[in-house]
């Protein structure tokens, strides 16, 4: 064989070599795969299914096309040639973390009756416990659905390096899940000289098409391996209790259309709050403080471990500044323009308790920021009792 020829192709052998090791660090667990081979059975059989992805801006696509993302690309992989049976969800918001996944996951998603869902938080979540906890309690919510769905996670990272896997993995073992992570397979690819960052990236968080195009490489390397590796155990048990107690299970969320059916809340006086929110992305039902109305404050009595609102902030001196009153007593204050906002709907906790309390809950536009820009976009509870923390 020519010198050259045996060269080039030696050097070629080590590339595709060095290749498939950066695509198999993608390759978490694959845990107890029986829930998904049996979902992946359903739609291969070309029964109606629904296949569901929650995150933030990557699962929603920001910067490419709805068609470009890898949310769709999936969704097609998955699918087949059984498009015609299988819904694609996709319930992602940018900029948002699990807290607020966590509360909007029924509505989002849940109301699809999904049968495979996978979960993307590891570059909007932080450290803090919250955070752990609204992660554990949408996992757990999903896996202790009456039609028994598949849960996938997938980790991602940011150009800098930041991502909650760690704890996130922690979680996945703990609920014996199929894991996914991009975020091993760049870091390995970038460290090695294998890949370089912006030939997948648009900016330091967001996937170019061909990024997203490389996650489904990923992905789909790591369903071969779930179908080979994984645990089949048909008497799989979701665990009593979460690995952070998953305080927010079956969180419940009410917008501006509620008609008081959950005896668990009760809204009793929207008060000066009778204008219709301007709204945000996945949130276009709210309330917002009218400083022209003569009505009070918003009234409401709930049942609940814990209570959040969401609410429109921005780093922004328009915003305005809620107080919120529990029982006559005032339990926090929230202030609007909030450094880390950007006109992003979040989800700010209120209270937290260790069991189911009733609370008579009372909001206020703050004294002095009447003429500012106050909104409430939903109302979410939680009832889990007795709670563990």
């Amino acid at each position: 064989m020519n010198l050259k020829i045996f060269l080039t192709a030696s050097v070629d052998v080590r590339a595709k070599r060095r290749y498939d090791e950066m695509v198999a660090k993608s390759f978490v667990s694959s845990g107890n795969t029986h829930r998904l081979k049996q979902k992946l059975e359903k739609i291969r059989s070309g029964e109606k299914s629904a296949v569901a992805f929650i995150g933030g801006s990557i699962t929603e696509g920001y910067t490419v096309q709805p068609d470009e993302c890898y949310a769709k690309l999936t969704y097609d992989f998955i699918a087949g040639e059984h498009k015609d049976t299988v819904e694609y969800v996709n319930a992602g918001i940018s900029g948002t973390p699990s807290i607020l996944g966590n509360v909007r996951l029924e509505r989002d998603v849940l109301s699809h009756d999904p049968d495979i869902v996978f979960i993307e938080f590891a570059v909007n979540d932080g450290s803090e416990q919250i955070y752990k906890e609204s992660y554990d309690s949408m996992v757990k919510t999903i896996l202790t659905q009456e039609n028994e769905p598949a849960v996938v996670l997938l980790f991602n990272r940011t150009k800098e390096g930041h991502s909650a896997q760690d704890y996130m993995k922690q979680i996945g073992e703990y609920y014996e899940l199929p894991m996914i992570s991009t975020a091993d397979a760049f870091t390995y690819g970038m460290d090695n000289g294998i890949i370089t960052w912006d030939e997948k990236y648009n900016d330091s968080s967001h996937p170019s098409p061909e990024g997203h195009k490389f996650f489904l490489e990923l992905i789909s390397y790591c369903f071969g391996e779930f179908e080979k590796e994984g645990t089949d155990n048909p008497d799989y048990i979701v665990k009593p209790l979460g690995k952070h107690s998953a305080p927010y299970a079956n969180a419940v969320l009410a917008e501006a259309d509620y008609d008081n059916s959950d005896e668990n809340l009760q809204i009793t006086d929207i008060g000066s709050f009778d204008k219709q929110a301007s709204g945000l992305s996945g949130f276009r039902k709210g309330w917002a403080f009218n400083p022209e109305s003569e009505g009070g404050s918003f009234k409401f009595t709930v049942n609940a471990n814990a209570l959040f609102l969401v609410c429109n902030r921005k780093n922004n001196d328009t915003m305005g500044k809620l107080e919120v009153y529990i029982n006559g007593e005032k339990a926090k204050t929230i202030n609007l323009n909030d450094p880390s906002g950007w006109g992003d709907p979040f989800a700010y906790q209120v209270i937290k308790w260790q069991s189911v309390k009733t609370m008579e809950v009372e909001v206020k536009a703050a004294e002095g920021f009447e003429d500012k820009l106050t909104e409430i976009l939903g109302i979410a509870y939680c009832v889990n009792d007795p709670v563990t923390f």
